[in-house]
């Protein structure tokens, strides 16, 4: 009786709970949905007016402030009113002010003459969103266990790439409806996403957070940066955020320099991103819990080079019909999309729970720098080299980045294992002094009594 007991408990705790894991992906969606609308419109845009390849350095800008999220991080995890909630307290105002900077670029059309305002105002929103990225991601490191994370990433991938896919979709919109109303519904729609998370009562820190925080520790930079596990981490996400955008970053333009018209561009964005990213989360998680992350990650690593071959030919011949052109790049897409997810399983699961923010955000700066890094130097090398030799050049770097997760990826999850087990001892140790403390009161107290 007491075995069959215990079989159910542990069952109930393998339980998902999908209503928290859809949530954290709308979550996600509406971060992404207007970032993938002038991500994926102004490169082509701005390609079609002219902007020299050279340039492209310029819309990586508002990609910095994401290098400083390791700085912002204490100060998200650190303040915050309880009343709201740790972490709603920054979503909710960084939501509005982040929205409010998309409705501003309505007014400033993308125009050569316009750049440098609109990277201004990009750089802004930046800033901002930073602080809400981080937030989110903590909302999601401390919100999934284990079992869920495979299920509950794929979600949050799959979101995403729902946004970006709406975000893409808009620029198909762009010429029938213009520049000013797309940007005013790119902001709304980042509002209407964004309002599930912030209706919802957010749920207490888990227990290493409680824990820290009952014995008066505040989150630590020095210890996320100097733990061993953290260095192979950091190293890692640097190469693997620059390994990810050199090639992708300049899919858009090569396209514009093809003859693709916005609205084919649209179509095509639109088509690749839901089929690739919609297969890589149905197929991710069932990977996942049968061969590993690490096998995972094999599998989609083995295509690159068949992309980068796919791409070169593409460079010396004429483009396919579209709806060839669409098929082939969403099944590399799928490919893209599995390794991404593995490794955003990952980075999720590497993060302490008993600093979430600190943690995830030291990683993503590191992340970021890699992507920024490559996206301001794609354009320079595409430029100087010539698309058939870009690619391969870039399919390098996304293999580099592969192999080093493959390689590291048994170390890193020995080292975050023994991480959290001692974690948990000096939450079991607070615990004991705390039991201590309230004893030799108790003590005291009937000493005086005797």
């Amino acid at each position: 009786m007491a075995l069959a007991r215990s079989a159910e408990t542990v069952e109930a705790a393998k339980k998902k709970d999908y209503p928290k894991l859809m949530m954290l992906a709308v979550l996600h969606m509406a971060q992404y949905f207007p970032a993938a609308f002038t991500g994926t419109a102004l490169p082509f845009m701005f390609r079609q007016q002219g902007l020299p390849l050279e340039m492209f350095w310029l819309l990586a800008l508002p990609g910095i402030p994401r290098w400083f999220k390791w700085i912002m991080a204490l100060a998200v995890d650190n303040n915050y009113n309880k009343r709201i909630g740790r972490r709603k307290s920054w979503i909710i105002p960084c939501t509005l002010v982040g929205a409010g900077a998309y409705a501003l670029l309505a007014f400033f059309p993308p125009e050569l003459d316009l750049v440098y305002i609109i990277v201004a105002i990009l750089i802004f929103k930046s800033f901002v969103l930073a602080c809400q990225d981080i937030a989110v991601d903590a909302y999601a490191a401390e919100g999934m266990q284990d079992h869920e994370r495979p299920v509950g990433t794929s979600m949050i991938n799959l979101m995403g790439a729902v946004a970006g896919t709406l975000g893409n979709a808009t620029v198909i919109l762009v010429d029938t409806f213009g520049w000013a109303p797309m940007m005013i519904a790119a902001s709304a729609l980042m509002l209407v996403a964004a309002a599930p998370a912030i209706i919802k009562k957010e749920p207490l820190p888990p227990p290493a957070a409680q824990q820290r925080e009952a014995r008066g520790e505040r989150p630590n930079l020095w210890q996320a940066i100097s733990r061993i596990d953290s260095r192979y981490i950091m190293l890692f996400l640097f190469i693997y955020g620059f390994g990810a955008a050199f090639f992708p970053s300049m899919v858009g333009p090569f396209l514009a320099d093809k003859g693709l018209t916005l609205t084919e561009y649209g179509t095509f964005s639109v088509i690749v991103g839901v089929a690739g990213s919609f297969l890589a989360a149905l197929v991710t998680p069932w990977c996942i819990e049968r061969i590993g992350s690490r096998k995972t990650a094999m599998i989609a690593i083995a295509i690159v080079p068949f992309e980068a071959c796919v791409y070169v030919y593409w460079s010396l011949n004429d483009l396919p019909a579209l709806p060839l052109l669409i098929i082939s790049v969403a099944g590399m897409s799928f490919s893209t999309a599995l390794y991404n997810f593995a490794v955003t399983i990952s980075r999720f699961r590497w993060a302490s729970k008993a600093q979430a923010g600190t943690d995830y955000a030291v990683q993503s700066s590191f992340w970021n720098f890699g992507d920024w890094a490559a996206r301001s130097l794609s354009g320079v090398v595409a430029g100087a080299v010539g698309w058939a030799i870009f690619f391969p050049i870039g399919a390098v770097f996304a293999i580099v980045a592969g192999l080093l997760y493959i390689l590291l990826f048994d170390r890193v999850e020995n080292m975050v294992r023994a991480r959290e087990e001692i974690e948990l001892q000096r939450e079991h140790a607070g615990e004991t002094q705390s039991e201590h403390a309230a004893n030799k009161g108790r003590n005291l107290q009937n000493e005086k009594s005797i």
